[in-house]
């Protein structure tokens, strides 16, 4: 058993031991610390570009416009189709500030006018223009950490092993995503009814958003395919930003390996 050890296989495993134990201590504290801001900056991105795209989306009255009209055509809500573009804008100016009042008052043929909305479909809005000022703070916050974090992981030291091990963490960062995505999105695809209902009971503490399509005109406007339709568009533009991420996050890899400097 000793001459095997000291033997040629022996000698082999030996080395390859202590380069392991050479590797691991070359991992510096900095480099632990950048790898550690690369991994919450990278999470906090993702925050921010999720937040931006609900934040964008509610402030868009002609994406909501075209949405309920494509969703819940005139025939469907009562709602005469030349109101639609009216009615996108004051939601989404209320939704973000804008706008001070929920309602929308349009013209019928016999010159009446008719208030569109009634007190418990404004006072749930008023509960939606909370979640969506809350979202815009969640989103600015989230992306000025991802900034200090970016600026405190790769200040100082030897650039290139911090760069890279930055980069490490931003790709775990993605990795946390993909779990999280399979999870509730698969959840969302195999009830989406059941999703919805449950997301309804976290965000709000009352039962507002409970609403009779028979006499709340906002139901009939956002039917649960409304709300898919704009689920679907944001995770048409947040891949982009998960593309990006992992491009910048590949890149500072490949540029600290090859600007690495012996200490």
């Amino acid at each position: 058993m000793k001459d095997r050890e000291t033997g040629p296989e022996g000698e082999a495993q030996q080395t390859i031991a202590s380069r392991r134990k050479t590797k691991r201590k070359q991992v510096t504290g900095s480099e632990r610390r950048a790898a550690w801001c690369g991994l919450l900056a990278g999470l906090l991105m993702i925050i921010g570009g999720i937040t931006g795209i609900i934040w964008g989306m509610a402030g868009d009255g002609e994406l909501l416009a075209a949405e309920m009209l494509r969703n819940a055509p005139s025939e469907k809500t009562g709602l005469p189709e030349t109101e639609y573009s009216g009615v996108g804008r004051m939601i989404a100016g209320f939704l973000t500030g804008r706008e001070a009042v929920f309602q929308y008052v349009w013209t019928d043929q016999s010159g009446e006018a008719r208030p569109a909305f009634h007190a418990r479909e404004a006072a749930h809005m008023e509960d939606c223009r909370k979640l969506i000022a809350l979202d815009r703070t969640v989103c600015l916050a989230a992306l000025g950490a991802a900034i200090l974090l970016t600026a405190i992981g790769l200040a100082g030291g030897n650039p290139g092993p911090k760069r890279c091990a930055f980069g490490r963490g931003m790709l775990r960062s993605l990795r946390i995503l993909g779990v999280l995505a399979l999870l509730i999105g698969g959840w969302a695809l195999a009830d989406f009814d059941g999703f919805f209902r449950m997301f309804h009971r976290i965000a709000f503490t009352n039962d507002l958003w409970l609403m009779n399509p028979r006499t709340d005109l906002l139901i009939r406007l956002m039917p649960l395919s409304f709300f898919t339709g704009l689920g679907l568009r944001g995770v048409g533009l947040f891949v982009p930003i998960v593309l990006m991420t992992e491009i910048a996050a590949r890149l500072l890899c490949r540029a600290g390996r090859a600007g690495a400097q012996p200490d």
